[in-house]
């Protein structure tokens, strides 16, 4: 009688105690996003373009990951502006069931190119975005990058650019 009353209590210590989560620390993340590029302050370049990007990302924590993104944006106008981006960015997804707010900030580099002329540029950024989570292995969602320019004083490009995006993308179990 004494060794069944051990095995129920252990049974139900067992039950009661919380798991540790793991959510995003063992996932991976591909998602394509296509949206608006746009040059807000702008008097010399086209304000209005259009973003095309790829990122992908892991879960280092159960709140933080790291993603690396390139995207493409093209600026139309009787001179184009053509802008490539490849960066590398921490985020910190504050997970709420199925919708997911997530912020973060980031390091990039740019190439553009307009009239015959390419530049290389280093740029900072900050994001702000929200995923839905459509399954355990889909989402949808949207992304706001703004991005300083901290290479604008010998550029031609803006000091500051913003690309709102919709996005889609697939998880995976990295365990």
């Amino acid at each position: 009688m004494r060794s069944t009353a051990s095995v129920c209590a252990t049974l139900v210590a067992l039950v009661c105690v919380p798991s540790t989560a793991a959510a995003y620390e063992d996932q991976a993340t591909l998602a394509l996003e296509v949206g608006w590029a746009g040059i807000p302050s702008s008097s010399t370049l086209p304000r209005n373009g259009i973003d095309v990007g790829l990122s992908a990302g892991f879960g280092i924590t159960d709140a933080w990951g790291i993603q690396g993104v390139v995207s493409y944006n093209v600026f139309p106008d009787e001179r184009r502006l053509q802008m490539g981006v490849a960066g590398l960015e921490a985020i910190y997804l504050l997970d709420i069931v199925r919708f997911v707010p997530l912020f973060g900030f980031g390091l990039d580099g740019m190439v553009s190119g307009r009239a015959h002329r390419t530049r290389g540029d280093f740029a900072l950024h900050a994001l702000v975005g929200f995923d839905y989570l459509i399954s355990d292995r889909w989402l949808v969602g949207l992304a706001a990058r703004g991005y300083w320019v901290a290479t604008n004083a010998n550029s031609f490009l803006d000091p500051f650019i913003v690309t709102v995006a919709a996005r889609v993308g697939v998880r995976f179990d990295t365990r």
